[in-house]
């Protein structure tokens, strides 16, 4: 195993061998601390000397990933002036982060990765600083409980955001196409960015599925494509009708965990109604098994007729009346449903054998004789 003296010696000797040599990416990837500084900023030194363009530094290797105390501080004082000019890629990984006010900014700086990073100070008086940035990614930065950046980032065109502390997101980006947001419920503004047309979302509530429909819509209004991963554990009600529809979405994948009675499954038909102009809904159903409820008790949806919806694929169908029910609805109500797709399977090891065959026995005796000539595949 590499000794951190060991590490040390050999990134000195490689760097003392390339002296004047100008590279386009540098990066470390070795468990350091604070206690390492002199060193990492001499490495540093060499990569803004030699004119790099992607500058990365992972330094969590066999470290504790919660040892905020013992983070290497980002040198900022060594990008002032024109010295970050050449910077288009910053990726961090377990430093902290603490640029003076009268920092500068990275001029041309269009991609930024935070993973683990301690922030001393809001974001925003960075992010207001890189002018020309089109890719962010903030993951696992704890404290970050606001993200408010109201001055306009007109080039960024794609955000992730994921398992921090998040209550407040704003951004005013006009050019941002693609979000992604893993985490608790948040308050967001997203009203001035209207070419965001790809979202993937997770979040961790109870009940994800009602705050899906009640919540994002209002979040995401001009979204066509989405990618949700839902964990179904209560029966909604009440739900009657929507106040809020997604009026762009066309294409939606679901990857969604049930837990409890099956039945909980049929609640999906309220997506048809939620999403007017849907036309393709995938499903992956995960902890689902075969055993199911009474027909009768499955909680009863109004038919609603949806005018666009051309192909559903349901992965992981083993028969369940929850499941059935969801693909009569649709064979019911999606009056230009072309693909009815049910990928059977389920369970681990010999169960999935049990799996595929009950399901393939449901498909055909509860959804075959419903679905119009070509529309219903069984794989």
């Amino acid at each position: 195993m590499l000794t951190i003296s060991k590490f040390i010696e050999r990134v000195d000797a490689i760097l003392k061998n390339h002296c004047g040599t100008q590279v386009n990416k540098f990066a470390v990837k070795f468990g350091l601390s604070t206690k390492h500084t002199k060193h990492i900023n001499r490495w540093v030194s060499f990569a803004i000397a030699s004119k790099a363009r992607a500058v990365i530094l992972d330094l969590s290797p066999n470290r504790n990933p919660f040892a905020y105390d013992d983070n290497y501080a980002f040198p900022f004082q060594l990008f002032d002036g024109q010295n970050g000019s050449y910077l288009n890629v910053l990726q961090l990984e377990s430093v902290t982060l603490g640029p003076s006010p009268d920092f500068c900014g990275f001029a041309n700086l269009k991609m930024l990765d935070l993973h683990l990073v301690i922030l001393l100070q809001d974001l925003r008086q960075l992010l207001s600083k890189c002018c020309v940035l089109e890719w962010l990614s903030i993951r696992r930065c704890f404290e970050l409980s606001s993200l408010c950046v109201p001055e306009p980032l007109c080039r960024l065109q794609y955000l992730r955001l994921q398992n921090c502390a998040f209550r407040s997101i704003e951004f005013h980006a006009p050019n941002l196409t693609t979000f992604e947001y893993g985490g608790s419920p948040a308050l967001m503004n997203f009203s001035k960015c209207l070419k965001l047309k790809t979202a993937a979302i997770w979040i961790d509530v109870t009940n994800t599925l009602k705050y899906m429909l009640t919540g994002i819509p209002s979040i995401l209004p001009n979204v066509e494509t989405m990618h949700v991963e839902l964990l179904i554990r209560n029966e909604m009600s009440g739900f009657t009708w929507f106040p809020l529809k997604f009026i762009s979405l066309k294409h939606l994948t679901m990857e969604l965990t049930c837990w409890g009675n099956t039945k909980l499954v049929f609640q999906l038909a309220y997506l048809l109604e939620a999403a007017p102009l849907l036309e393709d809904l995938h499903f992956e159903m995960l902890g689902l098994g075969p055993i199911s409820c009474p027909v009768e008790d499955v909680v009863d949806i109004m038919d609603l007729p949806h005018y666009h919806l051309k192909t559903v694929c349901i992965t992981r169908f083993c028969g369940n009346d929850g499941q059935v029910e969801l693909a009569k609805y649709i064979l019911k109500n999606a009056s230009i449903l072309e693909h009815l797709i049910l990928k059977l399977g389920g369970g681990e090891g010999c169960t999935s054998r049990v799996y595929i065959l009950h399901g393939r026995k449901e498909a055909k005796e509860r959804l075959a004789p419903l679905a119009r000539d070509g529309v219903l595949t069984i794989l």
